[in-house]
């Protein structure tokens, strides 16, 4: 799950529903991961409970790196 702001419990909830789906469906482990800028108040508590994890990405960032590699070709990266 990928937020654009804060992920609150809503966005964990969210996830657990998605990760409980899927986990009907394939037949392997499962790993349910926020990825945000930051979270929520309580949304941490929630996802140790769950069993789900956080990863903090800063969008600024990512749209720098998406700039500088829009910039290069593909024969730059073999060279």
């Amino acid at each position: 799950e990928i937020k654009r702001k804060s992920a609150g419990k809503d966005a964990v909830l969210q996830l657990a529903k998605y990760v409980e789906s899927v986990k009907g469906i394939v037949n392997r482990e499962i790993r349910g991961v926020i990825v945000a800028p930051q979270l929520a108040r309580g949304a941490q508590k929630l996802l140790a409970t769950l069993g789900l994890d956080f990863k903090q990405l800063d969008p600024r960032k990512c749209a720098e790196i998406i700039r500088k590699t829009e910039t290069k070709k593909l024969v730059d990266f073999y060279l």
